[in-house]
């Protein structure tokens, strides 16, 4: 009985990593390619968004254009996720390097387990120390 328990965990556990991983590389390829709207459809309602120097919670909305604004200014060229990990919060994280036509800026990006399937519930756009 014990080891059909551990198994059906393990197999409830696995199933949920997918759905992880496709936000993960949907969320990936709107950066990759400047999208925006893609982008802000995996936005919590209220995200914690820093984009270059400002830093603020916005609406989603107010999100997906200040995200529009810096693709704009910022066309992106790659995105290369260089670490992960899992917060103390549960919550599972990405940073990469995000390749653009002005530059190279740290992207930060946090998913989090909502309703119905994962989110980003902040969003960090930096500017790089350093250019590669």
């Amino acid at each position: 009985m014990n080891k059909f328990i551990l198994l059906l965990t393990f197999l409830l556990g696995a199933i949920g990593l997918p759905a992880q991983d496709d936000v993960k590389d949907q969320v990936v390829q709107a950066m990759r390619t400047g999208n925006s709207k893609e982008l802000a459809a995996h936005f919590i309602p209220n995200i914690d968004l820093t984009v270059k120097d400002a830093a603020d919670v916005y609406s989603k909305a107010q999100a997906e254009q200040i995200v529009r604004k810096f693709f704009n200014d910022n066309p992106p060229v790659d995105l290369v996720i260089e670490h992960s990990g899992v917060s103390k919060m549960g919550d599972k994280y990405y940073i990469g390097i995000l390749r653009t036509r002005t530059g190279y800026f740290r992207v930060t990006f946090f998913l989090k387990k909502g309703d119905a399937a994962f989110q980003v519930k902040q969003l960090r756009i930096e500017n790089s120390k350093n250019d590669f």
